[in-house]
């Protein structure tokens, strides 16, 4: 696991923070030099955005730290350009101690952690701007086609239940295998690996 540097300037933020991270956390006063001053390989960042030039921050960071992101006010247009930009995760700053535990698990597992409305702007990214073969579909059951079709449509499985009239919980139970069969861990790798496929 790497050890958390956290750099947040609201002091209740960072109360959860520590709780979250524990002992093995350090608290930054500033982001100048930091690849100078800790090892990327074994330290993680948390940082909160204040201003647009947090973001610029963030963004050179992550060329060489894994980095999450926090903000008061998250919206897809910012968590989209960030994870393009390499980020790993992105988070509400006064998200609770469970979640920032999860996010924190989830990237030192060696994923992203997206919120539900930023990988829905950007399935719907990816799907507006690519063509795909077909073979995969060859894989899956009727049922697992229809609902990775509506995956690729950029519905929510709320609305996917609601559209096969199904139950939420059998729209994840199709996804499981699903992500099983075409060899992937979330949605978003799903519609990357159809868009992608040969």
């Amino acid at each position: 696991m790497k050890y958390p540097l956290l750099f947040v300037q609201d002091p209740n933020a960072l109360k959860n923070w520590l709780s979250a991270c524990g002992t093995d956390s350090k608290v930054l006063y500033d982001l100048m030099n930091l690849s100078n001053r800790f090892d990327s390989s074994s330290h993680i960042l948390l940082v909160q955005i204040s201003d647009s030039s947090t973001i610029d921050q963030i963004i050179e960071l992550a060329k060489e730290f894994d980095v999450i992101s926090f903000t008061n006010q998250p919206n897809d247009l910012e968590g989209v350009k960030l994870f393009q930009n390499g980020i790993k995760g992105y988070v509400n700053t006064y998200a609770t101690v469970e979640r920032i535990q999860q996010v924190l698990a989830t990237i030192n597992a060696g994923s992203i952690w997206l919120g539900q409305s930023v990988m829905q702007a950007m399935i719907g990214a990816i799907t507006d701007s690519h063509q795909t073969t077909e073979a995969w579909k060859e894989l899956l059951t009727d049922r697992e086609l229809q609902t990775t079709s509506l995956v690729l449509e950029n519905k929510t499985n709320k609305e996917i239940a609601n559209e096969l009239d199904i139950t939420e919980r059998t729209v994840k139970a199709h996804l499981h295998n699903v992500f099983e069969k075409l060899d992937v861990t979330d949605r978003l790798a799903l519609v990357l690996k159809i868009k992608n496929w040969q």
